[in-house]
């Protein structure tokens, strides 16, 4: 092989085995830079040889070829002497290029070396990037991303202390969302709004503003703490023209400065964060926007229903027990109390009570946080939040230290601005607390309620006689004629009962008209103990009775009648006038049957009022059942 090309394969190998002892040694060289350094100077190497050494001892091989040949004479007289220093002066050049080349490796190498550096620099700071961006991009959550970015820049970055700072375009506030580091009190403390001097300096600076210790010493003032005195350099956060936070960092936890490479490290990581975090604001306030619909329309459907069960009756007494199960359906509590105005006083009286046993609700009245909290719901009138309650100044004087509300929320029954009612609510049932949505819901539900309490009231007023509380004569008619068509349509029994009270005249002559009326009163209570719910009570007229006993045949008629006789033969009915004895009166009742003995309800009417008659000539006191004695 040709001797050049000898020595260049043997550089080239030298070369690559050198690559591969510094790759194993941790070096990273670029293989075609390094490569191509290897060739050029082989080239370089290659060119010397030929010129130093190769051309003069190719003279000397001519010479000696002559010298075999037997040309003496001539071949002394090509002999060049000074080719031989000529070879030793290439040879001198190949060693110096030699050693020069080293240098320049051992240059080449410490470039390289720097160059490693900076790399690895770059790929860790990217390596940052690229873990900020892949957390940051996996939720939505402006909690979650804020935690996220801190423990990013304790950890990766090497800060002792980090918070980051947002901006409320409702409240025009900055607020510390969170930290990791810095002092707890940095969290109450550290707080301003857009227009303070302290956010005037940070958005003025481009990439981000570290205070001096000036500043710093006005901060602590500003603020009332020294933890402000741990921050080191705030950077703004910016979407473009928009505002968004604020980063706060502290020293470093080597205690050495932040470099242009973290500061830009940071601003990169600042400028995910800003477009994760405003991405983030954007989706809460959708979903916030969201659930208010969701909760407005759920709130629209409930009110719907509660006004479907609020104007299924017109009976109060139902219109209550319905109205306290569709409260706490509706609202997802366990237990509530319904109170109302009682008739004819101010006090409010427990009309209606779920998901609480009665001993319970009597021991409320003695209750002293019930008190005081029902005469704060006089004072507010409004839906009031227990814990609310218990955060007053005065709440330690009326209750024991730890004395709790028995109820979650008290809602008022208002009607033109006076309290008509209460309705009071435990919990939920879930264990989540009731909010203040929840409450302008209670408002709304309550109002409903109150119209529907009173018109059921006023309903009751106009077919309830106002001294027994017994229908009246005309709604008595109605009902009459309804079941007489019920019970020929299903082809039912109809039992009718005209009742009159004995010698009543003589009662009003003898003690008045008020102790007439305490009598009537206390025969319609007798009344009402002996006859189902079904069946309806009405006053006829003056000392007239008159009870509808559907599906009710003359036997069973008979029976409900005579012990109404009975009960009222024996009552003792109190006395007027103080010390007086009680007075005892007696009690006629006429039996008629629909349509054993009529064809109509005229006619059924007559029947039994015949009967009645019969009952009163036949000697009063006694039940008669069409015209028959019993």
């Amino acid at each position: 092989m040709n001797f050049t090309l000898r020595i260049q394969a043997y550089l080239l190998t030298v070369w690559v085995a050198g690559w591969f002892i510094f790759r194993k040694n941790g070096v990273e060289l670029p293989l075609v830079p390094y490569v191509a350094i290897a060739a050029a100077t082989a080239v370089v190497v290659q060119v010397i040889v030929y010129r130093s050494i190769m051309k003069p001892l190719r003279r000397f091989v001519e010479i000696s070829d002559n010298i075999a040949d037997g040309d003496f004479d001539q071949s002394l007289e090509k002999i060049e002497f000074a080719a031989v220093q000529d070879v030793h002066q290439g040879m001198s050049k190949i060693v110096s290029t030699l050693v020069e080349s080293r240098g320049a490796i051992e240059n080449y190498m410490q470039t390289i070396s720097s160059m490693n550096k900076e790399l690895a620099q770059k790929v860790d700071s990217l390596s940052v990037l690229y873990s900020a961006s892949r957390s940051m991009g996996t939720t939505l959550s402006i909690d979650s991303l804020i935690r996220t970015l801190l423990t990013l820049f304790m950890e990766r970055i090497g800060t002792a202390g980090a918070a980051i700072m947002l901006y409320n375009d409702r409240t025009d506030m900055i607020t510390i969302k969170d930290l990791l580091g810095f002092p707890p009190e940095l969290f109450a403390k550290f707080r301003f709004y857009s227009d303070n001097k302290i956010a005037s300096s940070i958005l003025s600076q481009e990439e981000c503003w570290s205070p001096a210790e000036t500043d710093l010493t006005l901060m602590a003032a500003e603020f009332e703490t020294d933890a402000v005195r741990s921050i080191r350099t705030l950077f703004p956060m910016r979407i473009k023209d928009h505002f968004v936070g604020i980063v706060v960092l502290g020293e470093k936890k080597d205690g050495s400065a932040y470099s242009d490479a973290d500061r830009q490290l940071i601003q990169a990581v600042v400028g995910l964060a800003c477009t994760s975090i405003n991405n983030a604001t954007l989706y809460e306030k959708s979903e916030a926007t969201k659930n208010e619909l969701d909760r407005k329309v759920f709130n629209l459907m409930a009110l719907q229903q509660a006004g479907k069960v609020l104007s299924s009756t017109l009976n109060l007494e139902e219109l209550i027990k319905s109205s306290i199960d569709m409260f706490l359906e509706t609202v997802w509590a366990n237990k509530g109390v319904l109170m109302l105005s009682a008739e004819d006083r101010p006090d409010l009286e427990v009309k209606a009570f779920k998901g609480i046993s009665s001993e319970e609700v009597d021991g409320l009245c003695k209750d002293p946080a019930e008190s005081w909290a029902m005469t704060t719901l006089e004072k507010e009138k409004k839906p009031i939040l227990s814990h609310e309650l218990t955060k007053a100044s005065n709440f330690q004087s009326y209750l024991a230290v730890n004395r709790m509300l028995p109820f979650s929320v008290y809602i008022p029954l208002l009607k033109e601005g006076e309290i008509y009612g209460v309705m009071k609510i435990g919990q939920k049932i879930n264990g989540e607390p009731f909010t203040e949505n929840d409450l302008e819901f209670f408002t709304t539900l309550a109002s409903q309620a109150v119209i529907a309490y009173e018109n059921a009231r006023l309903y009751s007023l106009a077919i309830t006689d106002s001294i027994t509380k017994l229908y009246v004569h005309r709604y008595f008619q109605l009902r009459l004629d309804e079941e007489v068509k019920r019970s020929r349509r299903y082809n039912s029994t109809l039992s009718l009962l005209l009742c009159d009270i004995d010698h009543f005249k003589m009662i009003n002559d003898q003690y008045g008209h008020q102790q007439g009326d305490i009598i009537l009163r206390e025969v319609s209570l007798i009344l009402r103990r002996n006859i189902r719910s079904t069946d309806i009570a009405a006053r006829y007229g003056g000392e007239e009775f008159v009870i509808i006993l559907p599906e009710t045949t003359q036997s069973d008629a008979r029976i409900v009648a005579e012990r109404i006789r009975r009960d009222t033969a024996k009552f003792e009915f109190p006395a007027l006038a103080p010390g007086q004895p009680p007075l005892h009166c007696t009690i006629s009742i006429g039996v008629a049957g629909f349509p054993l003995n009529a064809d109509s309800k005229d006619e059924l009417i007559q029947k039994a009022d015949s009967s009645m008659y019969q009952a009163k000539g036949q000697g009063r006191n006694r039940v008669v059942l069409c015209g028959t004695e019993l």
